[in-house]
């Protein structure tokens, strides 16, 4: 168990909040270059929710969690992205007891990139990576994610 919780302790330190875009000096967002089209097909997009606009005193809601990948190999950066009601505070990801808050980047949004440890040979590599949403008053949801560290 002390080795399973090493090596979860060396996955979640390395979760670091995802900074806000920087204004430019003029204060007006940058276009982005214009993308080139490629020859292979691009997979259907997955509809997002909308932002569920709640009172602050209700119980907080986790409306879709987005991982880059849940089979990741070490040395791969794992974002995850949670979209939750408006009234969530902060969002928390655990893996095997330890935990790091993920940063706010918009009204529901949450957003955090982490390397992925070489885990060793002997501690499971099938994890599970729960998502806490609070709100103010300290009321949770949580939503627990599969993920298999190769």
């Amino acid at each position: 168990m002390r080795a399973l919780s090493f090596a979860v302790a060396c996955l979640l330190p390395a979760l670091t909040p995802t900074p806000p875009p920087s204004p430019t000096p003029s204060g007006l967002p940058v276009a982005s270059p214009t993308p080139q089209p490629s020859s292979a097909p691009s997979p259907t997009p997955v509809p997002t929710p909308t932002i569920l606009m709640l009172p602050p005193d209700a119980p907080p809601q986790i409306l879709w969690v987005s991982l880059s990948s849940t089979n990741p190999k070490p040395g791969d950066t794992l974002t995850v992205i949670v979209l939750a009601s408006s009234n969530v505070a902060s969002v928390e990801l655990r893996v095997g007891g330890y935990g790091t808050s993920m940063a706010k980047t918009d009204v529901g949004r949450f957003e955090s990139n982490s390397t992925v440890p070489r885990l060793p040979f002997f501690v499971s590599h099938n994890l599970t990576l729960q998502v806490i949403a609070r709100n103010t008053a300290g009321v949770a949801a949580e939503k627990d994610v599969p993920l298999t560290v190769q």
